[in-house]
């Protein structure tokens, strides 16, 4: 078989095709030749940089995530105090992040071992940074004295937990609600040094 022609081809430009439908149409309905057509290019060109729709889906969310750690943790550090830092994660993990190919990538990690690692990396470099901030905010005397792993863990999981209901539309589910609720336990959890008003959402 001839090898396509790739001039015109970026890979960047396949997987961010591929983000785009694997999150409007998920992994079961997606085929490759959706994700060339939105891309503009042919099947055989993706095939040639990628192994099949699950080297895809690791990839693709793997640009999204880079896209949306740049933009957002770089925000984040610019901000002067711990809370203020934890505010713009929590925004942009509510209002910002793709949740729906974040899921897609989990069901594939149950039986993908590649796809398994990279759901790892990405959840540890997440806890990571929560855990960072509220480090900073012990230190500094912001936030209330406890173990921060512990209070990584239960931040994290309140958003892992609440913001894919948001994706999946749930009933009763919204995400002003999700907001008020996520705020409210951190703050019983941080101690009235952070700052539970309403968040300002941004683009």
């Amino acid at each position: 078989m001839p090898r396509p022609r790739l001039d015109h081809v970026r890979k960047a430009q396949i997987l961010s095709a591929a983000a785009e439908v694997l999150s409007e149409r998920g992994y079961a309905n997606s085929r490759v030749v959706d994700i060339a057509n939105t891309a503009g290019t042919s099947p055989a060109a993706i095939l040639y940089w990628f192994d099949g729709k699950d080297g895809l889906l690791a990839e693709a969310l793997r640009l999204r995530e880079q896209e949306f750690h740049d933009r957002y943790t770089v925000k984040a550090e610019h901000k002067s105090t711990a809370s203020e830092k934890l505010r713009v994660l929590v925004e942009a993990m509510l209002y910002h992040y793709d949740w729906k190919l974040w899921m897609e990538l989990c069901v594939l990690a149950l039986r993908d071992k590649s796809a398994a690692a990279e759901r790892d990396r990405m959840d540890r470099r997440w806890r990571a940074q929560l855990r960072s901030v509220v480090r900073e905010g012990q230190s500094s005397g912001e936030f209330a004295a406890s173990d921060p792993e512990d209070t990584m863990f239960v931040l994290a999981a309140l958003l892992d937990g609440l913001a894919p209901l948001l994706a999946l539309k749930a009933k009763g589910v919204t995400r002003d609600r999700v907001e008020r609720v996520f705020l409210a336990e951190a703050s019983r959890l941080l101690g009235p040094g952070f700052d539970a008003s309403p968040l300002k959402r941004t683009r």
